[in-house]
């Protein structure tokens, strides 16, 4: 490792933990502010509410490793770019481009970090806190009723009209629409007027079965009551599962299930990318920060407002680009996923260009 390289990354190393850190403290104070507003904490251990706060941590980090990139990018090279130690760098023979290299590598392992983040401990850590937070609220005044509900069992897509608790802790359902997972040709659909789950068992009444060959329709006629017996949590039917709380496989196989349904898959398609596009805005911030530091280095601009400048234009770009443009179907699920990425990325390297 060159000694310009190892002058960099010593630059990077600090800024980047307290800018991540930071963060996510202020994150997790302001989420132990809403808890103890919203529930009733009196009738909840406090190691419970702890809890919640830790599992929804790595959800933070989703969003914060950005922003630590971002600070540690424009501080290390505002300061080196200031302090006329950039111009000995390139007087010695190393471009900016060379200089730079040093922070894209950091930018790589941190993107990477981010991604195992989001693929492996942000969808256990997620389902943990939905599952204390609805134990939480059902404590106090929890939900009681819910309509238009999907969920999905071992061998059926099961979509409910309504779902309503009874006083005994039955789950009491209507209009039910049941389909089979398909494993040849043949699809299977059940409808039931009414139905019931209780510890772990299903119960269909009033069902009326349908056996469809490709698009054409082989028989159909009433049915027995239809009784299945697989447990779930009771949460699923009042919070369903976020895509945050699945990995892209998992979000993979959702979308495909529920496109065999006619179901919009839209917002899960646009989740979908974001869990690649979000950690490599790193890299990209790895990139594009730096440049414009040494743009602005001069004129004093200090390195912590431009990388909050940097990170508030990204997030809000990304808000824009995939709950606006691509929820609503004016771009594709990819471009609403990527756009912010792209547009900082061409930012950066034009900016670059005239830098060098």
């Amino acid at each position: 490792m060159r000694v310009v390289d190892r002058a960099v990354l010593r630059e990077l190393g600090v800024p980047f933990l307290i800018g991540t850190f930071a963060v996510v403290l202020m994150f997790q104070a302001n989420m132990l502010i809403a808890l103890f507003k919203d529930l009733q904490v009196q009738s909840l251990p406090l190691a419970a509410v702890f809890q919640i706060v830790a599992y929804r941590t790595p959800g933070f980090l989703n969003m914060t490793l950005p922003v630590g990139m971002a600070l540690a990018a424009s501080l290390a090279i505002g300061r080196i770019s200031r302090e006329s130690e950039l111009t000995a760098m390139r007087a010695a023979g190393y471009s900016i481009r060379r200089v730079l290299v040093s922070v894209a590598a950091f930018g790589v392992l941190v993107s990477a970090a981010a991604f195992y983040n989001s693929e492996r401990l942000m969808p256990f850590a997620e389902q943990r806190a939905r599952k204390l937070e609805t134990q939480a609220a059902l404590v106090g005044s929890g939900p009681q009723f819910r309509s238009n509900v999907i969920v999905n069992l071992r061998n059926y897509v099961v979509a409910l009209g309504t779902v309503s608790t009874a006083p005994d802790g039955t789950i009491e359902l209507s209009d039910v629409l049941m389909v089979e997972r398909p494993r040849s040709r043949e699809i299977w659909l059940y409808t039931a007027k009414s139905g019931t789950y209780k510890d772990g068992v299903w119960t269909l009444r009033d069902t009326y079965w349908r056996q469809f060959s490709g698009p054409r329709l082989l028989q159909a006629r009433p049915g027995e009551d239809v009784v299945i017996n697989e447990r779930i949590s009771v949460q699923d039917f009042f919070t369903p599962p976020d895509p945050s709380e699945l990995n892209a496989r998992e979000l993979r196989e959702a979308i495909g299930r529920a496109k065999s349904i006619g179901a919009d898959t839209v917002q899960m398609e646009v989740a979908y990318h974001a869990k690649f596009a979000v950690p490599f805005a790193c890299l990209v911030f790895a990139l594009a920060a730096p440049v414009f530091a040494i743009w602005l280095a001069r004129s004093g601009f200090a390195g912590v407002l431009l990388s909050v400048v940097l990170v508030f234009l990204y997030y809000n770009a990304h808000i824009i680009s995939t709950q606006i443009l691509g929820r609503n179907g004016w771009l594709a699920p990819w471009w609403a996923a990527w756009l912010p990425n792209v547009l900082f990325a061409v930012a950066g390297l034009v900016a670059l260009r005239r830098l060098e």
